[in-house]
This record gives structure tokens, C-alpha cells and sequence, in this order.
């Protein structure tokens, strides 16, 4: 009698895990894609957007992949090619890159969708995520981005997309027209080509698509509504700690020439040593970038992707007059200065010839160690002054739905240095949802789900306040419109907005 009603446990075992995950068909321009369903959640994992960025088509304009075949989109696709600074790699991978992708491939150029099954004629609004790395490292396959929860809870369509970083994306090389070396730019803007396309099958609203990406992807974001155009495929914008800034309109070629001579093609810059130069294999250039002698990579100014002063493009109306969230961590700076207490080195290093002293910061963070006026000042010039240009620039180009803020929420087991802080990205553990639960407090898991439902507001109507007490952005000190969120321990919906004025949080001589 007990094998049989053991038999039938296990079958009936086996009938509900079956239930809960069904295989999805979607077609596309991609193919007819075969997902999964689970829990009320469509996921399409390892979509092919461009073809193979190899071979001829090494540091060459993505080109559009079009299938009408079937294809398997069960599985995150490998990473592009990463760089890691040789000096901080281990660091800066325990950080970011942990647990790291299952592969890193010059062929990377996919993406993933996850989206509600319920109602799929509702036509939903739709995130469009960019991760950071400083367009040296960074892939839409890390466990962190998955798009689940941010699905499930708030009814959004959710993608995640790969770009070429480093060398691969942003070679800085004089063999290539101009126009053609931020080619992770032009990744991303097919992988939104492709949402256009093809998002309205998952469910999504083609009209209705936020870009929003953290860091680096913040910047991409930035420099994506910089560009404008006659159609912007996008609607809002949400930038996490980053905002593209003035560049040199002077490119350097170095790093590009240093590379090419180490791996032994001499030729003079142009076609001989480009198509030489295609023919190395990815994993040398990987060994090379990742070693002592490799340069840094990263985006010239070409006036179709990047220039030399968004800013001004803003001001003078040449942008996508889109509404954005943009902002900042508390601690921002702490990640970038792990072990830097000289503060006269510091400034030395990071402010040289603007007359600004180790006494006068000294006295711009009252009560503060040189540690910790190290990491406040890194945070202000590089992440919040910034902002407080550019809200004051989409503000004056007549851009009302702007809201800023300042992230304080800090967690004990969050905390992967002494005095970490909020730092650098530990944001998007919260956003995405996506954190260890048998470590999080109750107040953690709280906190996620108000942050995430502000954030997911926003993209559903980015006209309106995201949460309560979270006003629209008004320049200037009297204005107390700068949200501080989750300073001191305030995670409910209700009282995790602290508007102040943002003199208050800035020094003015920054």
C-alpha cells in the first residue's frame, strides 16, 4: 500500500513542477524563439540580434541578424570579450564580476526578455537595461540582471542586452573611419532597433520603452538621448551613476597602435594592418588586454555617437527631450579609492591646476577623516556634480519630469569592504531584486520591493512623481526638489523620500 501512494506523490510531484514551467514560442526577426514559462514570467534568454562580430566583421558596424529559423532561448548567452585593469583585476572582478559569466566570446551580440504571460495583447511598458563597466567590462548575462522579479512584480517587459566593450567596442584605431569606433554605441542602438521591432510579440508597447542603465550604462544612456533623432526609440530615460561628460575632441590612437605592434603587425595604420589585425585570434587580443602592457579603450568623439560637449547639445535643444531619473549613490566614491588616505596625493592626482587644495577640501567636509573626504570629494566630481549640470541643462531646455535623487539605503550584508556604504552599484541588487535572501533583513526585502515599484512607476508613466513626497527636479539651493532615498532607515513607500535642497548635499566650489 505505501509504495503505490508514494508513486503517486512523486507523479504528482512531477505534474506540478511540469505545470509551473511550460515552453513559450515567440516570433521575431530573430526567429521563432523558444523560451520558458514559469510562474507567470515569459524568459528569452541568448536572443541573436547581430550577426557574428567576428572575422570580416571585427570592429565593424553591427549587422542585423534576420531568421526565420527556430532557435533555442533557453540559455544567457556568453559575454563579449572583457577587460579587466590589470593592476586592480582581481578586485574590481570580486566586485563586479561575481559570480562571473559562464563564457566570455568575440560572438556576443544577443540579448534576453523577460515579460508577463498574463495579458499578452496588453502592451506593456518596457525597460530597456544597460550594464556598466566603464566599456571595458560588463555583459547582460550576470545572475544580478536577470529580469524576473522586476517582471512579475511590476507588470513591465524587461531587456537586457549585450554591447562590445574594451578593444572590441571601442578600438580608438586610425585604421577604421571615425564614425566607426564606438561600435558598442551601435550595438546598442540596434539592440533597440530590435525592441522596436519586435517587442509588441512579448507583450511590450514599442511607444512606451525606457532606457536605463547604471555607470557606464548610465553614460550610454546619457549619450543615447544626447544624440536625438527624428524617432527616438525611446521614451524615458533612468541614469544610475553616470552622466556622459565633456570629452577631448582630439582622439588618441596609442593604446590601438601599442596593441598592434605586440601582436606583430607593423604595417603603417589602414587596411594591410587592419585586415592583419582581424586575423589574430580573440583569446591573444583577450591575454593582451588583460596584461600589464595593454592600454585603456574606450569611446572617441565622433559627433554621431559622442561629442565633445553634450551638455551644450542639450542646452541648445538638440537632444531627445525625453523625462529622465538621474542620480547617485551616497557612497559612490568608496569603491574607486579602496586604500587612497593621502589626500594631498589625491589631489594632486585628480585636480591638478585648479587651485583646489587638501585644506580646502579639507573644509568642504567638515568633520570628516582624509579617507573619507577622499571618497566624498571623488563622489561629487565625478558622479554628482555632473548631475547637478545636467538636471540643470534638460530643466532649462524645458524638460519638466526630472527627478533626482541621492541613494543612502546602506545593509550589513551588502557591506564587501569596511565603510563600503551605499557604493557604487549596490543599487542593483535592490532594483532588480535579485539578492541573497537568506542574508537580507526583513527591512532589505522591503526596501527592494519600494525601490523597485518607484523605479517601475516611472517607466509606466514617466510624467508623473514616482513616489510620494519625490518631486519634480527645480535647480537652484532654495528648491528642496533633490530626493535623499532610504537615509536613515526609512524603506516604506511612504517615508523613503527626504526632499532637500541640493546646495545642501553639494559644495558649491565643486
Amino acid at each position: 500500500m505505501k509504495l503505490p501512494l508514494l508513486l503517486l506523490f512523486c507523479i504528482c510531484m512531477t505534474l506540478h513542477v511540469i505545470a509551473k514551467t511550460s515552453p513559450v514560442v515567440v516570433t521575431t526577426t530573430s526567429g521563432k524563439l523558444h523560451g520558458t514559462e514559469q510562474n507567470g514570467v515569459m524568459s528569452f534568454r541568448g536572443v541573436r540580434f547581430g550577426q557574428s562580430a567576428t572575422g570580416p566583421l571585427r570592429w565593424e558596424p553591427p549587422v542585423p541578424f534576420i531568421s526565420a529559423a527556430v532557435h533555442n532561448a533557453t540559455t544567457l548567452a556568453p559575454s563579449c570579450i572583457q577587460q579587466f585593469p590589470f593592476a586592480t583585476s582581481a578586485f574590481t572582478q570580486s566586485i563586479f564580476n561575481n559570480p562571473p559569466p559562464a563564457s566570455e566570446n568575440e560572438d556576443c551580440l544577443f540579448l534576453n526578455v523577460w515579460a508577463p504571460s498574463a495579458d499578452i495583447n496588453e502592451k506593456k511598458p518596457v525597460v530597456f537595461w544597460l550594464y556598466g563597466g566603464g566599456l571595458g567590462f560588463g555583459t547582460a548575462s550576470l545572475p544580478g540582471y536577470d529580469g524576473t522579479s522586476l517582471a512579475a512584480n511590476q507588470n513591465i517587459v524587461v531587456v537586457t542586452s549585450n554591447y562590445r566593450t574594451n578593444i572590441f567596442g571601442f578600438p580608438g584605431s586610425s585604421d577604421l573611419p571615425i564614425t566607426h569606433n564606438n561600435l558598442g554605441f551601435l550595438d546598442q542602438e540596434l539592440a533597440l532597433e530590435w525592441v522596436q521591432l519586435n517587442i509588441a510579440r512579448f507583450g511590450g508597447d514599442p511607444d512606451k520603452v525606457t532606457i536605463m542603465g547604471q555607470s557606464a550604462g548610465a553614460g550610454s544612456a546619457g549619450l543615447a538621448i544626447v544624440r536625438d533623432r527624428i524617432h527616438t526609440p525611446f521614451r524615458a530615460g533612468v541614469l544610475l551613476s553616470g552622466v556622459p561628460v565633456s570629452s577631448s575632441p582630439i582622439p588618441s590612437f596609442s593604446s590601438f597602435d601599442g596593441f598592434a605592434n605586440s601582436v606583430g603587425c607593423n604595417q603603417a595604420p589602414g587596411l594591410t594592418r587592419l585586415n592583419c589585425l582581424k586575423k589574430v585570434p580573440a583569446a591573444t587580443i583577450r591575454n593582451f588586454t588583460n596584461g600589464p602592457l595593454s592600454g585603456a579603450f574606450g569611446p572617441v568623439v565622433d559627433n554621431v555617437t559622442a561629442f565633445t560637449n553634450p551638455l551644450e547639445r542639450i542646452r541648445a535643444g538638440a537632444s531627445a527631450g525625453v523625462p529622465i531619473i538621474l542620480g547617485n549613490m551616497e557612497n559612490d566614491g568608496t569603491v574607486f579609492v579602496v586604500g587612497v588616505t593621502n589626500l594631498t596625493e589625491f589631489v594632486e592626482a585628480q585636480l591638478p591646476g585648479t587651485g583646489v587644495t587638501a585644506d580646502l577640501l579639507r573644509s568642504l567636509y567638515p568633520g570628516q577623516n582624509d579617507a573619507s573626504v577622499i571618497a566624498s570629494s571623488y563622489r561629487d566630481f565625478v558622479f554628482r556634480c555632473p548631475d547637478e549640470l545636467w538636471s540643470a541643462a534638460v530643466r532649462g531646455a524645458g524638460v519638466s519630469s526630472v527627478f533626482r535623487y541621492t541613494y543612502g539605503a546602506v545593509f550589513e550584508d551588502l557591506q564587501i569592504f569596511p565603510d563600503a556604504g551605499a557604493w557604487h552599484s549596490s543599487e542593483i541588487g535592490p532594483l532588480f531584486g535579485n539578492f541573497n535572501k537568506s542574508t537580507a533583513t526583513p527591512v532589505e526585502v522591503a526596501w527592494s520591493t519600494t525601490f523597485q515599484t518607484a523605479i517601475a512607476n516611472f517607466i509606466k508613466n514617466p510624467e508623473v512623481s514616482p513616489a510620494v513626497h519625490w518631486p519634480k527636479y527645480i535647480t537652484g539651493p532654495p528648491a528642496q526638489t533633490f530626493a535623499k532615498l532610504a537615509y536613515n532607515g526609512n524603506v516604506e513607500p511612504g517615508n523613503f523620500v527626504d526632499p532637500v535642497a541640493s546646495g545642501s548635499l553639494v559644495p558649491l566650489v565643486l
